[in-house]
């Protein structure tokens, strides 16, 4: 693999890929996992669910206590809040998925998921 992400914290699974070179960056959502990540020598980790575990404003509390973490969120991320993510110094990237929703994909309406995926392309450009 050239890079892993996941949902959740699993330390057995961070110190594989830190073994093997492999860039990993692991969910976590509560100050307990975060202090796991920064104790396996972490500093970039996945946010998950962001909007439903308290969005940009928990990101910044728990990473008070850690400023040189950055955190990617996932989870609730659409075209409607993904600039005030974007525009946060704790946010190195935004995972989303509005633009290739599974109705669309069913429906075979690429058309309109290129659409939606070059709007998010304009919004990060616009905003980083």
């Amino acid at each position: 693999a050239k890079f892993i992400v996941s949902p959740g914290f699993d330390a057995d699974i961070v110190k594989y890929c830190l073994e093997k070179d492999i860039p990993v960056c692991p969910g976590i959502q509560t100050p307990t996992e975060l202090i796991q990540a920064v104790k396996l020598g972490l500093d970039h980790v996945k946010f998950f669910p962001a909007e439903n575990a308290g969005g940009l404003s928990m990101i910044n509390a728990v990473g008070a206590a850690f400023p040189k973490v950055k955190f990617m969120p996932t989870g609730g991320i659409n075209a409607s809040n993904v600039v005030e993510y974007l525009k946060s110094s704790k946010i190195f990237c935004c995972g989303g998925s509005w633009m290739v929703k599974g109705a669309l994909i069913d429906a075979g309406d690429f058309d309109k998921i290129r659409e939606l995926t070059a709007e998010a392309a304009g919004i990060v450009k616009a905003n980083r």
